[in-house]
């Protein structure tokens, strides 16, 4: 049955491109699109099943319905698809896939469990670190309400001129009196030109820290406890400020910088978190800090000479509180890690990372592993692991919000 659903779905392709060839609907011509999907995600909520893609700019869209089985064909602008990875699914929609039209539009069809009926449908403006946002809103419907759907579908091209204007307009407060439900933002090391460390084996470091990062925010979104925002979706480069101004802006609540690196020890292994400090605890912190702290170079990003003792200045910025919440999420991590990982001696160390100078955020940079370490990167490497390693941190973060829980067990 899943192998007759997913032909129809391809053919659909074929099938559409011609209709729309025929009756002209897509007037844009046909031209190499300068336009791009960068990300895309599908998050199952508790009254929804959410669709992302994250794009350069604000793409006219158009929504066709199709019954028998349930699909949702989602046409926009002219533009290119980047994201890599699975195209799995959440919730009511069991995948997606995409591919380019003719003129150059792009096309995403998504396979839905059951009749849907779309909640709501809109752009996000962009920010400092996060591109635009086409986001969908899908809820269960009975087959009459998709049946009208389908009957609606085919309508002009939606511009989302409200995005536009959204992203010119004065920013928001960055953070609000009250939150009910805590912002987490994780923040995948690496990626795009820069791998990150790379083991004898050839795992990268960036392919590391995005899987776990996957795994972590679907525990955290299916709680029903917590909003979740990754600083990267896809595989591209982001700057180490812009990491750290995208839990800023947000609000976030948390934020963690999950990494997988190298040192000189091959015999060196296990987990560890890292908090801010003026000084490292140790060599080994220090050279992590240091290395850390320049992959902006990879990058194209000239290093201003007060790079070096940038901690030494931010520190004296970060508030008390703020710095002793880090530590207390910091030991929570390490003691939900010794459950499920080898964690190294002295677990819970202190460095100059550039990624967690946020003064107002709480911060912890999580050394899931070492690749310079065979048995890590043997193990960093299979999804067993790094669902551990997600469960592991996911029940520290409820720790820090439950105030049942004591900062050391019996």
């Amino acid at each position: 049955m899943r192998l007759c659903a997913t032909w129809l779905t391809m053919a659909l392709f074929a099938l559409l491109a011609v209709q729309f060839a025929g009756t002209g609907a897509l007037v844009r011509p046909a031209t190499a699109a300068e336009e791009a999907v960068v990300a895309a995600r599908v998050g199952d909520h508790v009254d929804k099943t959410r669709f992302v893609l994250e794009t350069t700019q604000p793409l006219e869209f158009r929504l066709t319905a199709l019954g028998d089985p349930y699909r949702l064909v989602i046409d926009f602008s002219p533009a290119i698809w980047q994201p890599e990875g699975p195209a799995d699914g959440a919730g009511l929609i069991v995948r997606h896939v995409h591919g380019q039209l003719p003129d150059g539009h792009l096309r995403v069809v998504l396979d839905l469990s059951e009749p849907v009926r779309v909640r709501d449908v809109f752009y996000l403006p962009a920010t400092a670190a996060i591109p635009y946002r086409f986001v969908l809103d899908l809820e269960p419907a009975d087959l009459g309400t998709f049946t009208e759907l389908v009957m609606q579908s085919g309508s002009p091209m939606t511009q989302p001129a409200a995005a536009v204007a959204a992203a010119m307009a004065p920013p928001l407060p960055q953070r609000r009196p009250e939150r009910p439900t805590p912002l987490i933002v994780i923040d995948p090391g690496h990626g795009g030109i820069d791998p990150g460390a790379i083991g004898r084996g050839g795992l990268q470091e960036k392919e590391v820290t995005i899987r776990v990062a996957r795994h972590l925010s679907r525990l955290l979104e299916d709680s029903g406890r917590f909003r979740v925002l990754l600083t990267r979706y896809g595989d591209r480069s982001l700057r180490l400020r812009d990491r750290v101004r995208v839990a800023r802006e947000s609000g976030g609540d948390m934020f963690m910088s999950l990494h997988a690196d190298s040192i000189h020890d091959p015999l060196f292994r296990g987990a560890s978190v890292y908090t801010l400090s003026d000084r490292a605890s140790d060599r080994e912190a220090a050279d992590l800090a240091s290395r850390e702290n320049r992959a902006d170079a990879l990058i194209g990003v000239a290093l201003d000479p007060e790079d070096d003792i940038m901690a030494g200045i931010l520190i004296d910025l970060a508030q008390r509180q703020t710095h002793h919440d880090s530590n207390r999420f910091a030991e929570m991590i390490v003691r939900r890690l010794r459950d499920d990982a080898l964690v190294i001696n002295n677990p819970h160390r202190e460095a100059g990372f550039a990624v967690l100078t946020a003064p107002d955020v709480p911060s912890v940079l999580i050394e899931l592993g070492y690749l310079s370490n065979e048995e890590d990167e043997a193990m960093l490497g299979t999804p067993a692991h790094q669902r551990a390693l997600a469960a592991a941190i996911f029940r520290a973060i409820g720790d820090y919000y439950d105030p049942q829980v004591a900062l050391h067990r019996p």
